[in-house]
Parts: C-alpha cells; structure tokens; sequence
C-alpha cells in the first residue's frame, strides 16, 4: 500500500508538470543554431543604445538542461505558464528538456546557438559556474550573457518518513558510526546541491556515500522509496511531500531559518559549520546577441516574474523571487566561481 501511495503522488506530480507544459503550449514553436563569444562584460546593466526592438516576432525556444520532472523544469514550465496566461510574451515559448553532464551538455547547445533573441537557456548556477571546476564542458563561464536573475532557492536534508534519523544529529551520529556507507542521494555530480553534500560532509567531520542521479526527477522517487537514506534537495522540489509527511526535513543548507520551514534548523543550530549559497536560477542567451534585443528579453521576463500569476506559482512551490540585472548577476555568477573553486581545492576535489 505504502508504494501504491508514492507512485500515485509521483503521479500527481508528473500531471501538474503537465498541465503547466499544456498552459504554455498555447502558441507554436521553434528557434535556431549558430556561433557566439563575449559575456556581461563593461555595462553596468542590460541597457539598450536604440528604441526598443519589434520582438518577438516568431516563437522562442527555452532549453532546460535537465530532465523533465525537476526543479528546474517546473520553474521554466511555471514562467512559460505565466507569459502565456499574463498575455505578456505574444509568441508562443517551447520548453525542451537536454539533460546530462549536470547540465552543461543543454548550456553548451545554448552557447552554440544563433545569437538572435530567439533560443533562451532557464540556468542553475551549477553548470554556469561551479561544476565548471570539475565537470568536462566545451565553454566557460564567459561563453554566454545573462539577462538577468530569476530568484533562488533553499536546499534541504531530508529522508522518508519511515527512516529512524529524526534529527540532523541522528544523521551525523548514523554516518560516523558507518563511515561511507550512509546513502545520500543528490541530482548530478557537479551541481551545486551535490557540492553541498561535501560542505556537509566536512563540516559534520563525517564520510558518505554520494548517489549521483540524473537530475531531481528520478532523484524523488528513489528518496521516496527508501533506494536511498536521504537526500539533498531544492525546497521547490519536495515541499509538498514534506507538507504530506512523506519525507521528513533534517535541515535547511542556510545560515538562518526560513520561513517556509519555520521548524527545521540550520547545520549551524546543530553544531555542523558549513558555506551556503548558489542555488540560483538565471536566464541567459548567447553571446553575441544584440545588447537591444538582451534589454527587451530583460524587460519582457522581469514583467513575467512580477506578474500576480508567476508570483503565485513561486509561492506555492517555494521559491523567492530575487530579480538581479544582467550585470548583477554576472557579479553574482563569478563570485561563486570563485568561492567554489576554493572550496573544490580545500576537499581535495581539484588541485
């Protein structure tokens, strides 16, 4: 009864993610491929020089570089849901979902596509910046330009609710007295949840074994069922089985409580010292696009997050919404490359 009871949920939430994919389907679409280089380079925004342009005149394409079902995916379907019900973005936006390689295998598609407005690229952090520092890619985190900064989300240490670990310090006691064999599941070896894995490991002073996933989607089901003990996830991701009491919250990756999770501690509550930040989702574009048509894709998107509508879904799933511009962002992006690639050097990951 109990898996009878998980599939139907993991069933639910697959027709939520497709009803969202329906809502944005209610014009047509496609875009193209071509050359880029560049970055946010030298202007203190996403200004224009001339009036804005007449765009956009066809329909657009929005890669996801991960597998349907994930965070991400439900985030980029939930803004494509609201441009379309807000009547704010005319022609229609495609989703396409091209996972693997944590991500960069969709980024490097995004990188080398034709710089005209029309193929836009939902990001993480992660495959912008900080898996860059061990994961294989065929560009750099100056390949491409950020409009701007969607929002951010917190990550949380959760296990099913059937598992004996109540508390953060269950859980360090339990990997301490089995070194590298508590399981925890994370979704793709180079994302930043899965670097948060390894803050988490030294800072508890204990070793785990890290189950690398495909992206989140397949990531909840495994947590679900109890294939792995517990799991790193983005809030957005889980909420629902956590307000369920499917799965059971240890934690929230941050330095202070928040107020979606007013009950869970922080690592730092239990004696476990770590560095947060970076799960943070931006779209971006290929170099070489014309600064005009950058500034009017700034425009339109920051009218879509201020909608009634997007800010509802963000709220429902979450999420906080924390608008950055093009240059802020880009700020925002090598910060973290740089702070990652540190912490990469001192766990032994790079040298």
């Amino acid at each position: 009864m109990k898996n009878i009871k998980h599939l139907s949920k993991i069933f639910v939430f697959m027709l939520i993610i497709g009803l969202l994919a329906a809502c944005a389907n209610n014009g047509g679409g496609q875009a193209g491929g071509g050359n880029n280089s560049g970055g946010n380079g030298g202007s203190g925004g996403n200004e224009a020089s001339s009036p804005a342009p007449d765009f956009p005149t066809k329909p657009i394409q929005m890669i996801v570089p991960f597998n349907a079902g994930g965070v991400s995916d439900i985030l980029a379907r939930a803004f494509v849901d609201a441009a379309a019900q807000e009547e704010i973005i005319d022609e229609r936006i495609t989703v396409v979902n091209k996972g693997g390689g944590s991500g960069t295998i969709g980024n490097y598609d995004l990188v080398k596509s034709k710089p005209d407005g029309y193929t836009w690229l939902w990001a993480a952090t992660g495959h912008m910046s900080s898996s860059l520092h061990i994961t294989p890619a065929q560009y750099t985190k100056d390949d491409f330009t950020i409009v701007n900064k969607v929002g951010e989300m917190t990550t949380v240490l959760v296990v099913p609710s059937s598992s004996p670990l109540e508390t953060l310090t269950d859980f360090v006691e339990a990997a301490k007295s089995r070194p590298g064999e508590l399981t925890i599941g994370n979704p793709g070896e180079g994302t930043v949840v899965a670097l948060t894995a390894h803050i988490l490991e030294e800072g508890g002073e204990i070793e785990l074994n890290h189950v690398p996933f495909q992206g989140s989607g397949p990531l909840l089901p495994a947590v679900l069922g109890g294939h792995v003990e517990s799991a790193l996830m983005n809030l957005p991701e889980v909420q629902g089985q956590l307000k369920s009491g499917d799965l059971r919250a240890l934690a929230v990756m941050t330095d202070e409580r928040i107020d979606a999770l007013p009950d869970v501690p922080t690592p730092e509550e239990m004696g476990v010292p770590i560095t947060t930040g970076g799960a943070s989702h931006f779209i971006i574009v290929p170099n070489d696009t014309p600064e005009e048509i950058v500034a009017r894709i700034d425009e339109l998107t920051k009218e879509v997050y201020e909608s009634d509508r997007f800010k509802q879904l963000m709220e429902q799933a979450g999420y906080q919404l924390s608008y950055k511009n093009g240059a802020e962002a880009r700020e925002e992006v090598d910060a973290w490359y740089e702070v990652t690639g540190e912490l990469y050097k001192r766990l032994g990951m790079v040298e």
